[in-house]
């Protein structure tokens, strides 16, 4: 199926060109390809913000946004299918699978509503949304990966600033509780401390993929790098801080070990420096994080052993759940700590039997055999996807269910970005041919960089 915002024009003669330039200059009526970018950018800037949402229902700002998007790429026959292409077929059989077997379990032990909602929101999220990127050209959808890194950056900046004046008592009325949490945490836009942690680590990987393609401003770029820091730092996850920056070394190692080295060294001088000024860490991340890589162990690392006693619980439940689970949402309710596990393959193994953890690990096997085929490919490219998936699959051990989509669409964007085949720049043509035939403008051009001046 064909893509939104397609160059087709490249072909047209020069008459058309002329005309259609004519036309752009005389300022022509907004096209619902136009509204849809324009949805599309809101949505993926806003992503990340989990708490822009009415009270505790899980629709976004960002949620609308696509939901519209959706619908006017159904409207107008635009909506790609086979977001996976060839493996498409396998991606919705392994999502029916896991969703199928939470639907037995959940009709036998559980509450068939809270199945449905939970179902809805896995749909949208592992379905929907890579259709919906899957029908946008890669112009575009490398815009979409600026205004992720923009929209992250965003988050942790405004998060930081307001730590720098504010604390948990001036900004949980306002943001909720884990904006700020009451031991001086971040938690941002996206609601909880962890997870800020991984949406700082998935923008940090594309931030790379946008300045090895000249996406961005070399000095906008820095700064969202130091803001992304920052917000890793002051997230104070032990677990995200290892997985985050490991990520990003990976990647950085791969595509440049000049500048890997380059780096490490900078951000050795900067903490020795740091240290030697005698200015503090922040106090969690002091507390929680470099405690535990100072030797004290992972038992210093905050909530580390109260959340293996809650895996051990479901291990050796899952015994006796491996051909029927207990249902949505009901390991939290036979738990002796009456919280869900935060260790997904474990939390699907217990309310979804064994086939729900196949059908979830199907989806994470496509996603992996893509990232690695492009890698032998493209490693510059291939890379930036085994560093988004990389983050997502070991935080696949530190949360329960993950429907919410600040943690796919990173992933998908990643996917569909750096797996299509790119399409080379046209050669400059002479002055005197310029004159004679101008070439049309391209909202979606990527020679275009984000943060440089007109």
């Amino acid at each position: 199926m064909s893509t939104v915002f397609e160059d087709a024009r490249l072909d047209a003669p020069a008459a058309t060109r002329r005309a259609a330039v004519r036309k752009s200059r005389q300022g022509a009526p907004l096209s619902i390809s136009g509204v849809l970018y324009g949805f599309l950018l809101v949505g993926i800037f806003s992503v990340s913000w989990q708490i822009a949402r009415p009270g505790d229902l899980n629709f976004t700002i960002s949620d609308g946004a696509f939901l519209v998007v959706i619908l006017g790429l159904v409207a107008t026959s635009r909506f790609n299918l086979t977001p996976m292409e060839g493996f498409s077929p396998a991606w919705i059989f392994a999502l029916i699978l896991m969703l199928g077997s939470l639907f037995v379990s959940t009709v036998v032990n559980g509450e068939v509503m809270r199945w449905l909602v939970v179902a809805l929101q896995y749909s949208f999220a592992y379905l929907l949304l890579p259709m919906m990127f899957a029908s946008f050209d890669q112009k575009t959808l490398q815009h979409c990966v600026v205004f992720y890194i923009l929209g992250v950056t965003f988050s942790q900046a405004f998060g930081n600033i307001a730590n720098i004046f504010f604390d948990y008592a001036d900004t949980a009325p306002i943001f909720g509780n884990n904006f700020i949490t009451g031991m001086g945490r971040l938690g941002a836009f996206s609601g909880n401390a962890n997870n800020n942690c991984a949406m700082a680590g998935f923008a940090l990987v594309l931030l790379l993929y946008a300045i090895d393609r000249g996406l961005m401003n070399r000095l906008l770029a820095l700064m969202c790098g130091v803001f992304l820091l920052w917000g890793i730092i002051a997230s104070a996850s032990f677990g995200g801080f290892v997985i985050c920056l490991s990520a990003v070394s990976l990647v950085m190692i791969i595509r440049s070990p000049q500048w890997a080295i380059l780096a490490l060294m900078t951000l050795v001088g900067l903490g020795a420096a740091y240290f030697a000024s005698g200015f503090p860490l922040p106090a969690p991340f002091e507390q929680r994080v470099y405690g535990a890589l100072a030797g004290g162990g992972l038992k210093e690392a905050g909530t580390f052993a109260g959340r293996m006693e809650l895996a051990k619980e479901a291990w050796r439940m899952s015994g006796d759940t491996l051909f029927l689970g207990l249902g949505v949402d009901s390991f939290r309710v036979v738990s002796i700590h009456q919280a869900p596990v935060h260790v997904f393959p474990l939390l699907l193994l217990t309310e979804g039997g064994l086939s729900g953890l196949i059908g979830f690990l199907g989806l994470l096997a496509i996603l992996w055999f893509r990232a690695l085929t492009n890698m032998s490919v493209d490693p510059r490219r291939g890379i930036i996807c085994v560093g988004v998936l990389l983050i997502f699959t070991l935080f696949t051990l530190t949360v329960p269910h993950m429907y919410a989509r600040l943690w796919v669409a990173p992933v998908f964007l990643a996917i569909l970005t750096c797996t299509r085949v790119e399409i080379p720049r046209a050669r400059p043509r002479p002055r005197d041919e310029l004159q004679a035939s101008p070439a049309p403008i391209h909202k979606s051009d990527d020679s275009a960089t984000w943060g440089s001046p007109s």
